[in-house]
């Protein structure tokens, strides 16, 4: 194991361990990047939620360092993973719109995260999807039509991020909320 992962692995996933300064880590010298990636396939979920935690907060400073890793990623949203996993990934995705990228794709993997058990992944997915609705414009109303039937949810964040999110897409001069927009190149979105 790489000395990265190592400050990733221990105790649990209700601490970030590490994440913050292996992130700071590889935005200082990119060739690090490749031993963090190891970590999407640790067998050790703790290593896996960190791994994705630090390249979430890579993206929001390098997007452009993870575009060659988007079907990786796309396919890690998809597969059992701890919920870590699937939170970072809805949010790094939405870091990735700040580059130039196929918004399509990122769509449907985004609406499919919203069906996860996870309130902390669909939040995520909620304020992505905003995100590819003001950079991808001509799918906002499908983003509308998903995003409504969440201010019936059982889940009292999901109404509440459901109903701000409606009007930050109904409202292109609507500000995104305060906390919603993480990464440095969609501050002005």
């Amino acid at each position: 194991m790489n000395q990265l992962l190592q400050w990733l692995s221990g105790n649990d996933l209700r601490s970030d361990g590490y994440a913050t300064e292996v992130a700071q880590l590889v935005l200082e010298n990119d060739v690090l990047l490749d031993d963090l990636l190891v970590g999407l396939d640790n067998s050790n979920p703790v290593i896996r939620g960190r791994t994705t935690d630090a390249l979430e907060k890579v993206a929001r400073v390098k997007p452009e360092l993870l575009l060659d890793q988007l079907p990786r990623l796309i396919h890690l949203s998809s597969v059992e993973n701890p919920m870590m996993v699937k939170m970072h990934i809805a949010m790094l995705l939405g870091h990735l719109l700040a580059c130039d990228i196929d918004g399509e794709i990122i769509h449907e993997t985004l609406l499919d995260l919203l069906e996860e058990n996870s309130v902390f992944t669909r939040s995520w997915a909620i304020v992505s999807l905003c995100i590819l609705a003001r950079k991808f414009p001509h799918l906002k109303t499908q983003i509308i039509e998903h995003v409504v039937p969440l201010k019936t949810n059982g889940s009292i964040a999901i109404r509440s991020k459901a109903d701000k999110a409606l009007r930050v897409l109904l409202n292109d001069d609507i500000p995104f909320p305060k906390g919603w927009i993480k990464s440095e190149h969609l501050q002005d979105i």
